[in-house]
């Protein structure tokens, strides 16, 4: 089972990943696609927030001792099925589960504009879920 201090642990990696990601939110699109080193790193550092996110969910789970969830995507189900987060924001985060799948495994190319929707749009779904945890733990 998980305690506190692992939960607080989990939640600060996931904070300093959006910090990270969000310094990327100053750049225009061209300015990140036409710098390989730019765009390597708001990769790398996406990729790490959204595992941070998942990893501190599965804190969560085993936290409450929740059911085990047979997949990332699942992760996300027993939160909403626990009435911690709503169906939009559970249907949002399983999306970003699976934008972590294609940024791990590098399925072909990743449309940039998926990835530039992410940083300036979905990320702040993280946040939303991040601070409902934070609230439901009393941090």
């Amino acid at each position: 089972m998980t305690n506190v201090r692992v939960l607080i642990k989990k939640i600060s990696e996931v904070e300093k990943y959006f910090q990270m990601v969000k310094k990327y939110r100053k750049y225009k699109p061209e300015e990140i696609i036409k710098n390989d080193e730019r765009y390597g790193a708001l990769q790398r550092y996406l990729y790490l927030l959204c595992q941070s996110t998942i990893d501190l969910a599965e804190a969560v789970i085993s936290y409450y001792s929740f059911r085990v969830p047979g997949n990332y995507g699942e992760i996300f189900q027993i939160f909403q099925e626990n009435n911690l987060i709503d169906r939009n924001l559970s249907e949002k985060m399983i999306k970003m589960t699976g934008f972590r799948n294609l940024l791990a495994h590098v399925y072909g190319e990743i449309d940039f504009e998926k990835l530039y929707q992410v940083l300036v749009k979905d990320i702040d779904d993280i946040n939303k879920f991040l601070d409902i945890i934070k609230n439901k733990i009393k941090l």
